[in-house]
């Protein structure tokens, strides 16, 4: 129960520190090309990950060589998608895409991977967590409806885009279920490192790409950009994969996915705080809506939904 209340405290500040994270990231997206920002980011990340690996090892974490071939596969299939694809994908769509609407759209995360979760790995659905889905999108709606009265147009609009956003999400929850498997036989910081360093593969390769489509890139030469650039890839990057990988293999994805609700409020306190937006009622209601479906999500699981056949054969991710 200790360890539990730990885990759910570790995934708490992650969600704070990615809600920051979003700020920043509007930040540096003023002084790097997206996709370029993405593979200095998470080729930042992947250095210190290499490095905690190798500090850390001491017979825990497997070698290079002592990992399933099986494994490998979850593991460069979590890098491509939880990082490679998401990142590029996110990147291209909020360059069209009304920030609010892709909001919501992300926080459709938890719903997606509580479901797939309970269909691919068998983790229980209580009703306490189907209630905590419900509140959880609720006041994520209830936090982005807030957005679009501040704007005035009080609309969603749904473009290619969106789509593009919607594209992130589904690559991000499948990243999860890949780690969910990878973690049955490898520790979280080996995975977090080798998936890292999978995804920063193609990330360089595509930044080639938009570099040579831009004509170059013009490096910024004031000190404050870099250090919000390493602390977002060694801390809300590095850091807080580790974490979050941590919680996948601890409480499940789908409970662990719950806490993702938390990100769109956490990230408007901080633009608030460091933007100057404003916040108005709506935005209270939802948060505090959030807060209790987060809760009621990631409680221990107690009186399942429905239980699924025993005849049914077990299905892996990627099969």
């Amino acid at each position: 129960m200790r360890e539990d209340r730990a885990v759910k405290a570790l995934l708490a500040a992650v969600v704070v520190i990615w809600g920051l994270n979003v700020v920043m990231v509007k930040f540096l997206v003023g002084h790097f090309p997206p996709i370029t920002l993405a593979a200095v980011r998470i080729g930042a990340a992947t250095l210190l990950l290499l490095a905690i690996l190798v500090w850390w090892r001491g017979g825990q974490h497997p070698s290079f060589r002592q990992i399933p071939a099986r494994s490998w596969l979850y593991i460069i299939g979590a890098g491509v998608s939880a990082i490679f694809l998401h990142q590029t994908t996110l990147a291209m769509g909020l360059q069209t895409a009304n920030a609010s609407t892709g909001s919501l759209i992300l926080a459709l995360n938890p719903l997606v991977t509580g479901l797939l979760a309970y269909f691919l790995f068998r983790e229980p659905l209580t009703w306490n967590r189907v209630l905590g889905l419900v509140m959880g999108f609720s006041g994520v709606f209830l936090v982005v409806a807030g957005d679009s009265m501040l704007e005035g147009n009080g609309r969603f609009l749904f473009g290619k885009g969106e789509w593009l956003v919607v594209a992130a999400m589904l690559f991000y929850v499948a990243g999860g279920l890949f780690v969910k498997k990878a973690a049955e036989t490898v520790s979280v910081v080996a995975i977090t490192a080798y998936m890292h360093a999978v995804g920063t593969l193609c990330l360089a390769v595509a930044s080639v790409f938009e570099t040579q489509e831009r004509g170059g890139v013009t490096w910024p030469a004031d000190w404050f950009v870099w250090t919000v650039l390493l602390f977002s890839a060694w801390v809300a990057t590095g850091l807080c994969g580790i974490w979050w990988n941590n919680g996948i293999q601890k409480i499940g994805a789908g409970r662990t996915a719950m806490f993702l609700n938390g990100m769109p409020a956490a990230s408007l306190v901080f633009a608030v705080l460091l933007l100057g937006e404003r916040m108005i009622w709506i935005h209270a209601v939802g948060f505090v809506t959030v807060l209790i479906g987060v809760y009621l999500g990631t409680m221990n699981p107690r009186r399942p939904v429905a239980n699924l056949p025993t005849s049914l054969p077990s299905k892996q991710v990627g099969h």
